[in-house]
């Protein structure tokens, strides 16, 4: 009931009292005939109302500050054409304020599309929808939301800086050796060469090779096995301080998101690893975008252990290794002494978590420490810091001690 109603019911009401008061039986039909007008109007906003809506979304991934445009089609999928509408979209209090929208009446089967802009400085997976409708009489005496079933999400990617290429990582499954082993048979003459195996190409045979051996050999390319890398996000709540972009977790995401950036563009093999994912395996990613896309999701754990890390450098070393890079929070003695044994050669950002929140502790301090006394490469970030300046000094760091 709007207050327009609220009106005409209480004056109704005060009418019919004073004509019965009075015995103006005309005064009392105008009283009832305002109330009765009331429930005729709450009958007519108690309607049906048959209406589909869909969303399209240009694009759908934007970075932090980006703009996106939704445009949000409806159709009317009742037997009667619908009313004027006012309707409001839904949408996550990241993407600011929800769009209100007038949609015009529509016939059997009619369906008219709606544009509005939404805009984020918040990293994530912000949804957008239902759409909200509200039904109203003709004399605007009563009101009903009605939502339409239905919603998208629009993706808000993490920021990525640019970073200066790793120095000093030749490549090989573990990052230890440039190319893969090539077979050499009987000299120098054969070097490259192997058995003729079903489905090769007989332009590739090697007649040389062919009338030394007696068998029919193929030449064998050079096949450069790919690097590979271990990037490790601490999204442990514990180890975090600080809101919004200003504080610790945001700048590891950042962190995580440009160095997974970097090594995808140097055509590693990179394998992203969180302090809550279970079971200790990192999975390679298969490109950026769904690189990005996690990242985008990522939100503190309210985890406390840092085991499933330590388990993911053994699993990466066990199956190859590579190089590490950890963006981490304080971690005990204990581990940290586990992660350094894991991995020979780590680089490690670690955050002061104190420095974002109420003052500085030395627990990152510690950690790095420790971490160092294991081979690694460690800066701790305290609030401020700029990634590209603390990762050239890993990096330069790590080429100067190879």
């Amino acid at each position: 009931m709007t207050l327009r109603g609220r009106v005409f019911v209480g004056a109704g009401a005060l009418i019919a009292l004073c004509g019965m008061a009075l015995g103006l039986h005309d005064l009392t039909r105008i009283g009832a005939l305002l109330v009765v007008l009331l429930l005729l109007a709450s009958l007519l906003t108690r309607r049906p109302v048959s209406l589909e809506a869909g969303r399209s979304l240009s694009p759908a991934r934007v970075p932090i500050d980006g703009h996106a445009d939704v445009t949000l089609t409806v159709r009317n999928t009742g037997r009667t054409t619908s009313p004027l509408l006012r309707a409001e979209e839904g949408l996550a209090y990241a993407l600011g304020d929800r769009p209100h929208l007038l949609i015009p009446r529509l016939r059997r089967d009619e369906e008219r599309a709606l544009h509005y802009r939404v805009r984020s400085h918040v990293r994530g997976h912000h949804t957008i929808g239902p759409l909200s409708v509200r039904v109203s009489d003709p004399f605007g005496l009563t009101t009903r939301s009605v939502a339409v079933p239905g919603h998208d999400a629009l993706v808000v990617l993490p920021r990525t800086l640019p970073l200066l290429p790793v120095l000093g990582v030749p490549g090989g499954s573990g990052g230890e050796s440039a190319s893969s082993p090539r077979m050499a048979l009987h000299g120098e003459d054969d070097f490259g060469v192997r058995e003729y195996r079903i489905g090769d190409d007989l332009r590739r045979i090697h007649w040389r090779s062919t009338a030394r051996t007696g068998e029919t050999m193929v030449r064998q390319d050079e096949e450069p096995t790919r690097r590979r890398a271990l990037v490790v996000l601490d999204d442990r709540a514990c180890v975090h301080a600080g809101t919004g972009n200003g504080g610790s977790f945001e700048w590891s995401v950042t962190a995580a998101a440009s160095i997974t950036a970097l090594l995808l563009g140097e055509r590693f093999e990179v394998h992203l690893h969180l302090a809550s994912d279970e079971g200790g395996r990192a999975v390679p990613l298969e490109n950026l975008d769904l690189a990005l896309d996690r990242l985008a999701a990522v939100q503190p754990a309210e985890r406390t252990s840092a085991q499933h890390m330590v388990e993911a450098l053994e699993d990466f070393a066990q199956h190859g290794g590579g190089i590490v890079v950890c963006v981490i929070g304080a971690l005990t003695q204990e581990d940290a002494e586990l992660c350094a044994a894991r991995a020979a050669h780590g680089l490690a950002l670690v955050v002061d978590r104190g420095g974002f929140g109420s003052g500085s502790t030395d627990a990152a301090d510690l950690t790095a420490q420790r971490l160092a006394l294991g081979g690694w490469h460690s800066s701790v970030v305290h609030p401020g810091d700029q990634l590209p300046r603390l990762w050239e000094q890993l990096v330069v760091g790590r080429a100067a001690h190879r």
